[in-house]
C-alpha cells in the first residue's frame, strides 16, 4: 500500500529508498541509491502537501559533493519548502534557494534542482528546471513519450536554467502543463543519464527515451520498477558509481473522501 501524504505534511530524504507515496491526484514512485559506502548521498528529493491539500510539490536536487555539503543543502530546500509550501509557482523558492547557495551555504559550490508545483483540483503541473535533465512525460491518450522541457530551454542550444549558486539574480523558466489521469512525468539525476554499460558507453537522453517506450507505463510503481531493472541491466549489473535518483509521477483520479 503507498504511504498517503496528509494536508500539510512533508517528506524529505537523501537516503536510499524504494517507496510508492500517494497525494493529492498524483502517485509518487521513489527510487534512489547512494553510491559508494554509507546509506546517504548527495541526491535530495522531497515532497510536500500544502495545508489546504490543494498544493503538492515535488523536489529533486543533485548536490557537488556528499556529507555536510548535503546536509545543509536539505536543510535550506526544507527551510523555503515550507515557507513556500501554498505556493504552485517555483520563481520564489528557487531564487532564494540559488541566494542561499552563494551567500549562505559556503559547503555547497552548485546543486542542479528540477521542481514540480501540483495543483490537484485543476490538474496543473508546473515545471522549473535549474540545470537539471528534463524529465521524461508519457502522454496516456496519445501513447507518446516527449521530453518535458522549459520554455526556450531549446533555443539556440540555450541550457534549461543554470544550476543554482553559480550565477546571481537569474531567473529560472517554467513550464506549465495538464496532465490527464494515466500519464507519467518522469525525474531523474545525471547519474541515471550518465550510467555506463561495460563497454564505456553512456546511455543518454536517447537510450533513456528508449528504454521508456519499452516498459509498461501502467502505473508509476509498475513503470519505475521496470526503469531502474532496465538501467541496472544497461550497466551489465554493475553497481553505480554515482548516486542514482527516479521519480516516477502519475496522474490520478482525487478520492473525495479522502482529500
Amino acid at each position: 500500500m503507498p504511504r498517503r501524504l496528509e494536508c500539510a505534511e512533508t517528506w524529505a530524504g537523501n537516503e536510499r529508498t524504494d517507496s510508492l507515496v500517494e497525494l493529492p491526484g498524483l502517485a509518487v514512485w521513489v527510487y534512489s541509491v547512494p553510491a559508494g559506502p554509507g546509506d546517504a548521498g548527495g541526491d535530495v528529493h522531497y515532497i510536500s502537501v500544502c495545508p489546504s491539500c490543494i498544493v503538492s510539490r515535488i523536489a529533486l536536487a543533485d548536490v557537488s559533493g556528499h556529507g555536510l555539503a548535503v546536509k545543509v543543502l536539505g536543510e535550506k530546500l526544507q527551510e523555503l519548502m515550507h515557507r513556500y509550501l501554498r505556493a504552485l509557482e517555483q520563481a520564489g523558492l528557487m531564487r532564494d534557494l540559488n541566494q542561499a547557495v552563494r551567500a549562505e551555504l559556503d559547503e555547497v559550490h552548485y546543486a542542479t534542482m528540477v521542481a514540480v508545483g501540483w495543483h490537484g483540483r485543476r490538474g496543473l503541473l508546473v515545471v522549473t528546471n535549474a540545470g537539471h535533465p528534463p524529465p521524461l512525460w508519457y502522454r496516456a491518450a496519445r501513447d507518446e513519450w516527449s521530453w518535458l522541457e522549459t520554455q526556450r530551454a531549446s533555443e539556440r542550444g540555450r541550457p534549461a536554467g543554470v544550476p543554482l549558486g553559480l550565477l546571481a539574480d537569474i531567473n529560472y523558466d517554467r513550464t506549465v502543463v495538464k496532465p490527464q489521469v494515466g500519464d507519467l512525468v518522469v525525474l531523474y539525476t545525471d547519474g541515471v543519464s550518465e550510467a555506463t554499460n561495460p563497454a564505456g558507453e553512456e546511455l543518454g537522453r536517447d537510450g533513456l527515451m528508449n528504454i521508456g517506450r519499452k516498459l509498461d507505463p501502467s502505473s508509476a510503481e509498475a513503470f519505475g520498477t521496470q526503469f531502474t531493472s532496465a538501467v541496472h541491466g544497461f550497466r551489465g549489473g554493475v553497481e553505480p558509481t554515482d548516486d542514482e535518483t527516479i521519480i516516477v509521477l502519475e496522474a490520478i483520479a482525487i478520492d473525495p473522501d479522502t482529500y
